[in-house]
């Protein structure tokens, strides 16, 4: 096994099990989700194909709904985000090289864009398939926008904390 695969598996099952058996665990109030895990799908390798990200997306997403008890809304929501990223990452790029955009000064507007979209994305449709009723359209939207950016903030500080580029 590549030393990027063996990364990558590692990295699956850390985020998954604090995901499951932390943040899961810890109640913030009604409005405010930890949703760690997402970490896996933004920062996957950056030459990994639009299948490959698919398929684990997917994969995490499922995992995660086995573990929690959740009826395929991390899928869904894991599957789309894994869907959007190849095409976010070719839109932001300013190189003719496709990668994730580091967490530092020069590249903080792209890293930011990025992950900020991503984990909107993903947490808009985790939220909404939660809930899933129209009358309820204002939580949904205040609930998404309090819950992307602390896991924003979140995902930046481990990311910078960790010494990744």
């Amino acid at each position: 096994m590549s030393r990027v695969w063996l990364t990558v598996w590692v990295n699956f099952v850390v985020l998954l099990l604090l995901q499951v058996f932390v943040c899961n665990t810890v109640y913030l109030g009604i409005y405010l989700s930890v949703q760690i895990y997402t970490m896996f799908i933004l920062f996957l390798p950056a030459n990994f194909s639009g299948l490959r990200v698919l398929l684990l997306s997917a994969l995490t997403g499922f995992c995660v709904d086995l573990l929690s008890g959740d009826l395929g809304l991390h899928t869904a929501a894991c599957t789309a985000t894994g869907y959007v990223r190849p095409y976010l990452l070719k839109r932001i790029s300013t190189s003719d090289q496709i990668e994730i955009p580091p967490i530092n000064r020069t590249h903080f507007r792209q890293y930011f864009i990025y992950t900020g979209i991503l984990v909107f994305l993903h947490h808009l449709l985790l939220f909404t398939l939660e809930t899933f009723d129209p009358k309820e359209i204002l939580f949904i939207t205040e609930r998404t926008f309090v819950s992307a950016a602390f896991n924003v903030i979140l995902i930046s500080v481990v990311r910078a904390l960790s010494g990744a580029k």
